[in-house]
C-alpha cells in the first residue's frame, strides 16, 4: 500500500475526515460565519495517508485525475475544498456533538469531558499502540479508534459503541466540523481529526494512525 504524507497549508483550508450509537440534546455551538469560513479552518494533523488500493484490471475504478470538481475524491491528490458545517446540526446529549461518515462504518463524537471524544470503527486495523487484548472478545469483535482531548491522541479498541448517537447525522465528505478546541474533517480516504498541539489522527478502513 502506497503511502504519502499529507500536510496541507491553513491559508489552502485544506483536510480530510471517519464510527458508532446514542443522543438527546445538548446546547448549539455557534456556526461560523460563512464568510471566515476558510480562514478558520485549522490545519490537518500532520499524518501519513494510506492511499486505498487501486485494481489496474479495471480502469473504471481508477482515481480520475482529470476531475477537479470539489467531490472528485481523488485519493492521490485530494485538493477539494473543505466546508465547516453548523455543529448545532449535530448536536447530542452532555454537550456533545456526534456523526457518521457517509460510509456509514465510522462513528465519532467530540464532548466535553474526559473520554467524550473520538472515532471507531468495526472495520478498521487495530491502530499502532493500541491493547486490545482482551478475554471476552476477540479482535473481530472489538471496533477500533481513537480517544482524543486538546493536544491528546489515544488508540485503543472499543467493545462497545462509545461514539455513537442515536439517528446519527453524516458528516459529508469535503466538510469539517469544529466543537470545543477540536476539529474533525471528512475525506474519501480517511476521517480526519484534529486535537490540537500538533496531535490528530486519521481512521479508515485501511488505517489507524495517530501522532
Amino acid at each position: 500500500m502506497i503511502r504519502k504524507s499529507a500536510l496541507l497549508a491553513s491559508t489552502a483550508a485544506l483536510a480530510f475526515a471517519l464510527t458508532a450509537c446514542g443522543g438527546e440534546e445538548a446546547p448549539a455551538a455557534a456556526p461560523t460565519p460563512a464568510s471566515n469560513a476558510a480562514s478558520a479552518i485549522p490545519a490537518p494533523p500532520q499524518v501519513t495517508i494510506a492511499n486505498p488500493p487501486v485494481d489496474t484490471t479495471d480502469t473504471a475504478t481508477a482515481p480520475e485525475t482529470a476531475d477537479s470538481s470539489p467531490n472528485s475524491a481523488n485519493p492521490a491528490d485530494n485538493t477539494a475544498p473543505i466546508t465547516p458545517v453548523d455543529p448545532a446540526r449535530y448536536t447530542a446529549y452532555g454537550d456533545q456533538v456526534g456523526w457518521k461518515s457517509p460510509s456509514g462504518k465510522i462513528y465519532c463524537k467530540i464532548g466535553a469531558f474526559e473520554f467524550s471524544s473520538g472515532c471507531q470503527s468495526g472495520d478498521a486495523p487495530v491502530p499502532d499502540g493500541a491493547n486490545c487484548v482482551t478475554p471476552s472478545f476477540t479482535i473481530d469483535q472489538l471496533s477500533k479508534g481513537f480517544y482524543m482531548s486538546p493536544g491528546k491522541v489515544t488508540p485503543t479498541c472499543f467493545n462497545q459503541g462509545e461514539f455513537g448517537v442515536e439517528n446519527a447525522q453524516t458528516l459529508e465528505y469535503n466538510t469539517s466540523i469544529t466543537f470545543n478546541g477540536m476539529t474533525c474533517f471528512s475525506r474519501v480516504e480517511a476521517m480526519i481529526c484534529d486535537a490540537g498541539g500538533g496531535h490528530g489522527f486519521v481512521l479508515s478502513m485501511q488505517q489507524a494512525t495517530s501522532n
